[in-house]
Order: structure tokens, then C-alpha cells, then sequence
């Protein structure tokens, strides 16, 4: 599953350049890769080999954009590393001091905070060390790519702006070492994780700005006007409509003392700090509670997708904060809105959203935590609105003609897939909504994807 990164031009740019061949455009030169790729999939040999992905050949296809992406072992490498390779040269002396990076630096970058990854290292870490070890139009290769911050850090060597140039050239200066030869890397990135190489080749293969933004544009249009009636609220005047930004749900616990139900978010939420409270008393017998005595309430739900009964944790909608115009406003929710969430809650699981088993595996601790919480498969990770809406954005994205266009789109919905789930947690004084983790609870990065695949398990066509 590895990422060829070269040059690239959009559709529109005419004739491309690729490993040394010439093609009319960018599509003429996917469909033959393509063709090759389809070739070398009923090679017996090939597919042998160890790592490769038990998927169909048309999902394989699908994912990828051969020569520079492919969803299995890339038959390309040994061609890339040949055409703009070095031969190794015995008279060239080679010898570099070793280099200490502070790995921290770039964890506020834009790059960095986009498309959140367990492995993730900031390119702006990375940049350095390239420098100091290569040189430009060296091949990089990173065998553990994770989501692909050293081909993102291998081509900022050419496209670093002037004043990051310039800060690195006067640190280094002051340490006594020489210059950087500045200029772009090429990279070779490999990673077993679908979801790694899905976000590796979309932060590395370049793409038209302006037509994706355009695109980009549409889809959320579009989305809006199939489901924008579940994000939509009314105002404390009883007239305007409001934009719901996001919905706390609370967990609902039973007190040990009475048994009544507590919603914990209500109870035991301090306003004014914004911050949970050490004890709170029982909204129905006064008895002093804190959570460790708090017991779990669970409701018995129709999974329809499975077919089964299943026991989840159970939750109340206990605040929506809106936006009317440009002001941000909160509320408890209403009839209105809790009948809006009963009729979302009764459509049909969005065909996108997959519902695959979590396996039993050492990154859930064998699953024992998922359980608890009522999370067996990968759908229930998403409560119904969200599943409505992360299916209808990966469907609209599906639909775009255009193929990298498409797999950027894709890219962008990507990004939701954590702040949409359950992993989501609510953080009221931290801006933004995206608050981390829920603790004790985490997705499998080789899920992340919602076209995924893993060993001993069949892809899911794109």
C-alpha cells in the first residue's frame, strides 16, 4: 500500500509526464496505470505476497491511482526508485552528524491538526532532518508512513516559504552548521492501514485548489438541502429558524439511593465553572452523589442493521447551542426538537455507513471497553443524526466525476468521521467542539475509513 509521489497536473493541464512516459492527460494516464494495475492483479505471485489486502480486485481498483497510489503493494516501486533513483557510488563519501529535532515543533500547523492520527509526527518535525540527511531530488522512504507527514515535509523542502527559510538558516547558523540545500524530496510512503495511505496520498498527490473548492462548495449545498431540516431549530422568539451547531448528549445514571434517573450532564455540570462538580445532590432524594457511585443506565434498542437486540448506554439530548445569523445561542431541547430526533432516529441506516463487527484485537484491549459502552460495530460509533449526515456527505462525495476530485472530497468527509462519533466529547471551556477522545474508549485506526478493509476481511468498493 504505497504512495508514488511525483508530479502531478490537473485535468485540464494536457499532457502529463509519468515515469518517463508521456500521456494526452492526467485520465489518459490513470485508465492505462489502471489497466496495468488490473493486469497484475490475477498474477498468482503477486497477490501471495505477505500484507496483501483480501479484498476484490474492483475494490482494490477503486482506491487507487496507480502509478502513485495503490491499495495493495505497488508493483510500480522498483520502476520509481530506477527512474529517479541514484545508483549507489562508492567513490561519493557520505557523512552526516547526527541531528536532535524537537518533535513537538508544528503541532499547532493547520497540516498537522487536519485528519487526526494515532502516529502522527508534524511535518514541521520532519523538514529538518531531510535536510540535513539528503539532498534535493533524493528518494525518501518512510516504511511506516502513518498518514504521510514525511512526504508532506520531503516536498515542503522545495515550497517552504521565505520566512520559514529563513528562520531555519539563521537557527542553523548559530549552531555552526552550513546552509540547507533547499528543494523538494521524492518520497516512497508504505503503511499496511487503509485509512493511513487513503490520508498519505491525499496529503502528497496535488490536486486543482479551485475545482475542488468549487465541488466542494456543491456537495455541502446539496447535502443540506436533503438532511438540512434535521439541523434546523427554533429560536426562543418562536419565529426564526436557528442552525444547530452541535447537541450535547448526557449520559443517563440511576442514584443509589432512590434509584431515580440522573442526567448527569445537568446534575452535576457547575454553570459558572463550566467544569464537573466533586458531589452534587439527587434531583429526587437529595442524597450527595458523586459519579464513581453513580450506576449506568442502559436502554434495550432494535439494531436493524444487525438484525439483533442490543443493549446501549442510555442518553438524553440535554443542550443545543444554534446560531441565528451571526449570534451563537443555547437551549434545552424542546418537544419540537425531541420530535425531530424521533423521526431521524426511525430512517433507515444510510447504506455508506458500515456496520462491519469490531474483531476482537490488542488495539480495543479485546473489545471488553467497546462492549460496555454498547459499541459491538463500526455503526455504532455514530448516533442517528450524525449517521445520517456522514452517509449523505461520503455518498454526494461518491458522486463526483471527477477521480481525484472525488478522492479529495472524500479526503474532506474523512476529516468529520471522529468529530461526528462518540469519540467526540464535550468540552465547554475549550473552544471548538472537537474536544478529544472520550476516555477509555477509542476507534481502530485500520476502521477509520469508511470504505475500509482489513486481513481476512473483503474491501468494500469505494
Amino acid at each position: 500500500m504505497n504512495d508514488l509521489l511525483q508530479d502531478y497536473r490537473s485535468e485540464a493541464a494536457g499532457p502529463v509526464e509519468c515515469l518517463g512516459q508521456t500521456f494526452a492527460s492526467d485520465s489518459v494516464r490513470r485508465e492505462h496505470f489502471l489497466k496495468l494495475l488490473a493486469e497484475k492483479l490475477q498474477d498468482p505471485t503477486f497477490r501471495k505476497q505477505e500484507g496483501f489486502p483480501q479484498g476484490t480486485d474492483e475494490a482494490i481498483l477503486a482506491m487507487s491511482d496507480p502509478p502513485y497510489y495503490t491499495a495493495c503493494p505497488n508493483p510500480w516501486l522498483v520502476e520509481f526508485v530506477a527512474h529517479y533513483g541514484k545508483p549507489y557510488d562508492p567513490a561519493v563519501k557520505y557523512s552526516r552528524e547526527p541531528l536532535a529535532i524537537d518533535v513537538s515543533v508544528g503541532k499547532t500547523d493547520a497540516i498537522y491538526k487536519a485528519h487526526s492520527y494515532h502516529t502522527k509526527v508534524p511535518h514541521l518535525a520532519i523538514v529538518p532532518s531531510i535536510l540535513h540527511y539528503t539532498q534535493p531530488g533524493d528518494v525518501v522512504l518512510d516504511g511506516f508512513a502513518g498518514s504521510g507527514m514525511t512526504g508532506v515535509a520531503a516536498q515542503w523542502c522545495g515550497t517552504a516559504p521565505t520566512s520559514y527559510r529563513f528562520e531555519l538558516e539563521q537557527a542553523w547558523k548559530k549552531e555552526g552548521r552550513a546552509a540547507p540545500r533547499w528543494g523538494a524530496r521524492r518520497a516512497v510512503l508504505n503503511d499496511l492501514s487503509p485509512a493511513a495511505t487513503f490520508m498519505s496520498a491525499n496529503y502528497n498527490i496535488p490536486f486543482d485548489v479551485d475545482v475542488f473548492a468549487k465541488a466542494g462548495k456543491q456537495l455541502l449545498q446539496s447535502v443540506e438541502q436533503d438532511i438540512g431540516w434535521m439541523y434546523e431549530t427554533l429560536h426562543s422568539d418562536g419565529k426564526s429558524k436557528g442552525r444547530i451547531d452541535y447537541t450535547v448528549w448526557s449520559q443517563l445514571y440511576s442514584c443509589p439511593e432512590c434509584a431515580g434517573e440522573v442526567n448527569f450532564t445537568e446534575e452535576a455540570l457547575d454553570e459558572e465553572s463550566k467544569r464537573v462538580k466533586d458531589e452534587f445532590p439527587c434531583p429526587h432524594c437529595g442524597a450527595e452523589l458523586t459519579k464513581t457511585r453513580l450506576e449506568r443506565l442502559y436502554t434495550t434498542k432494535a439494531d436493524v442493521s444487525t438484525g439483533k437486540s442490543i443493549q446501549v448506554p442510555k442518553r438524553a439530548a440535554t443542550l443545543i447551542v444554534y446560531t441565528v445569523g451571526k449570534t451563537r445561542y443555547e437551549k434545552k431541547p424542546t418537544s419540537d426538537d425531541l420530535n425531530v430526533i424521533q423521526r431521524i432516529e426511525s430512517l433507515p441506516l444510510p447504506p455508506q455507513v458500515p456496520t462491519t463487527e469490531i474483531p476482537p484485537m490488542h488495539m480495543t484491549h479485546e473489545r471488553a471497553r467497546m462492549d460496555y459502552v454498547g459499541i459491538t460495530h463500526i455503526h455504532h460509533f455514530f448516533l442517528p443524526r450524525a449517521a445520517q449526515a456522514m452517509g449523505k456527505l461520503w455518498e454526494k462525495a461518491q458522486g463526483q466525476s471527477d477521480a481525484r476530485i472525488r478522492e479529495f472530497l472524500l479526503f474532506m468527509v474523512e476529516q468529520g468521521i471522529r468529530g461526528m462519533s462518540l469519540l467526540n466529547r464535550y468540552k465547554p471551556i475549550q473552544y471548538g467542539r472537537i474536544g478529544g477522545s472520550q476516555v477509555g474508549l477509542d476507534m481502530p485506526g485500520v476502521l477509520l475509513r469508511f470504505s475500509h478493509f482489513k486481513r481476512g476481511q473483503p474491501l468494500v468498493p469505494v
